[in-house]
């Protein structure tokens, strides 16, 4: 484990050097995890936003394992969490691996690449969030309860050709990664989520019960995307107001603080306007 941390410091220094992150641990002891997630997604915005910016460093994703120079929206929430519970930038690689993984080491078919049957699960056990979608009201009307089938077996050759094809590597070389596939039975994605157009009919009542931040996962009828929860980012009170801290896989291809209602009317031009919110309270200091 002493080796896996000391590799990884090697990656956050060389890979993090765009942007010096002291300032997000000086005097920032005393805080709560929530203070600081506030304090770094504000640090953030505007950073450059694109697709998958991190791997396991090598083998079939080879991005590197940390970096702050590009987020895409799962790695923009994980990142912050981790300095919220990193005491120093030093710490901050292994603390990042332990939210986007089950375990504590790198490994491609260990992430926690699904929201609803992987990343919740792990990091509420590990007590770095805690859902209360369902505690948002009291209206049993506010909610829906959807499920999809998920094959992982499927999704992870689909996803191992492409990222190998990529590297341009060989047909053995692919074969070789993919006989290392887990082999799960086809399951029930399965949750409880708020309606979106109640949370917005009754934004006031929301508000007062949402803490000063707290990670949000959007829910839409994609049919083609085999999970049900396709972006996520953070909301936070400010003057009376929603906003949502995220990083978009759109132009203008940076992270950005824009206010949550603005963000939903944006959506429901699209085809598949948002249907469903998940809410998580970061978690408290052990």
């Amino acid at each position: 484990m002493h080796k896996l941390v000391a590799l990884l410091s090697l990656f956050v220094f060389h890979t993090a050097e765009a942007k010096d992150l002291s300032s997000l641990y000086s005097g920032t002891s005393s805080l709560t995890p929530q203070a600081r997630v506030i304090k770094s997604t504000h640090f953030f915005v505007n950073t450059p936003t694109g697709l998958n910016p991190l791997g396991e460093g090598g083998g079939v994703d080879p991005h590197p394992l940390i970096s702050t120079d590009k987020f895409d929206c799962t790695t923009y929430v994980e990142t912050n969490l981790a300095i919220a519970f990193s005491k120093d930038q030093k710490e901050l690689p292994a603390v990042l691996s332990k939210i986007r993984y089950k375990g504590d080491h790198a490994d491609f078919f260990q992430r926690n690449h699904f929201m609803v049957s992987d990343w919740i699960p792990s990091n509420t056990k590990k007590n770095y969030v805690t859902e209360f979608t369902d505690k948002m009201t009291q209206d049993k009307s506010a909610y829906h309860t959807e499920s999809k089938t998920l094959n992982k077996p499927i999704w992870f050759f689909h996803r191992v050709i492409d990222l190998l094809d990529q590297q341009k590597k060989t047909p053995a070389e692919i074969q070789k990664e993919l006989s290392q596939v887990p082999i799960t039975p086809v399951q029930e994605e399965k949750t409880k989520y708020l309606l979106a157009s109640y949370f917005r009919e009754h934004q006031e009542e929301m508000m007062a019960v949402l803490p000063e931040v707290s990670i949000v996962m959007f829910i839409r009828n994609i049919p083609s995307i085999p999970t049900l929860v396709n972006h996520m980012g953070f909301v936070l009170k400010k003057d009376g107001k929603l906003y949502l801290n995220h990083a978009p896989q759109a132009k203008p291809w940076k992270v950005q603080e824009v206010l949550l209602e603005d963000y939903f009317k944006d959506m429901d031009s699209h085809r598949a306007p948002i249907e469903g919110l998940l809410f998580l309270k970061v978690g408290s200091k052990s």
